[in-house]
């Protein structure tokens, strides 16, 4: 390894790969080095860059990009352009693949041209077709599936999946489409995230942890009423108000009720989860299996709540 020539500098020595180099400054980066290749985010690529066009054609719209070919390589399309499919199948479906590419003659690239290109890598026909693979050095865009009786893009049938994943300065929070594409992301230690659906996550530890704040109400023991259980994070916080209707429970007697599943506390032995004070005060004790156990005795008071604790389970779907 050595230090490559910097750019811009007097000495005009860096050359195209030197440069690459240098600019991996400039865009997110995971744990292991690799840059975050995508678009960059507008109100256009939120809803959908690829589009069907006249006849055969695929429309592409105006983007900004940064691919991978032995460093970051910026792309811009400033304005719509057509790509053209070959015709449907004779029987079955497929899957066509649209890309975008920088060509590239000189070693170690071998392209048989020079320049950019948007191409459509053109799939087998099948009952159950599957995706072509991407080419090395291009950004898959989006898919799309023709079936046999399809005239046209626009025909009933034809559809589109936007593939493009999205691209980030270095530092900056990351956008991912799905849950399956933020997990195969590897981050460093605090980096952040969102989803398309607007759940956030941070790095720890190796993992994503949800930033969403997830509610329910949980109906407390020894009594017919609900506190609020609120998850931030692998942090779970408990507040409300409660009467208590029974008498004659004693200390550590275990509750009838359970925590709901991730809102239970991560260690396994008991914790406190909860403090009332009212009439009298106790304190709920519970596991990370939702088992609740009772240090005092509430004998029909009204109480106010308060509690605190983490948590190890998964985050609760919304």
């Amino acid at each position: 390894m050595t230090l490559r020539n910097g750019f811009p500098a007097v000495s005009d020595a860096a050359d195209q790969f030197d440069i690459r180099a240098a600019l991996r400054a400039t865009t997110a980066q995971d744990a292991n080095g690799n840059i975050k290749t995508g678009v960059s985010i507008t109100a256009k690529s939120l809803t959908g860059l690829v589009t069907a066009g006249n006849g055969m054609n695929s429309d592409i719209a105006a983007f900004d990009a940064v691919t991978n070919r032995y460093g970051p390589v910026w792309l811009s399309n400033d304005g719509t352009i057509s790509v053209k499919h070959a015709a449907a199948p004779s029987a079955n479906s497929r899957i066509d693949l649209i890309c975008i590419k920088q060509n590239e003659t000189a070693s170690p690239a071998s392209d048989p041209t020079d320049g950019p290109e948007a191409i459509i890598v053109t799939g087998t026909p099948a009952v159950d077709p599957v995706t072509p693979a991407t080419p090395e050095g291009a950004l898959a865009l989006a898919r799309v599936t023709i079936p046999s009786t399809a005239t046209s893009m626009t025909s009933t049938g034809v559809i589109y999946e936007q593939m493009y994943p999205f691209t980030a300065s270095a530092g900056a929070d990351l956008l991912f489409r799905s849950e399956t594409e933020k997990d195969a992301w590897t981050p460093w230690e605090g980096q952040k995230c969102r989803l398309l659906d607007g759940n956030e996550y941070q790095a720890k530890s190796g993992v994503w942890v949800s930033l969403t704040q997830r509610s329910t109400t949980w109906r407390v023991p020894y009594s017919n009423d609900s506190i609020s259980l609120t998850r931030v994070g692998d942090i779970c916080f408990a507040g409300g108000n409660v009467k208590f209707n029974q008498r004659g429970e004693n200390n550590y007697t275990q509750a009838r009720e359970t925590i709901p599943v991730g809102y239970r506390p991560a260690e396994t032995s008991n914790v406190p989860i909860a403090v009332f004070g009212g009439n009298t005060t106790f304190i709920l004790y519970g596991e990370h299996t939702g088992r609740v156990v009772m240090l005092g005795n509430p004998n029909s008071a009204y109480a106010g709540c308060t509690g605190v604790w983490r948590t190890a389970d998964p985050m609760p779907a919304a």
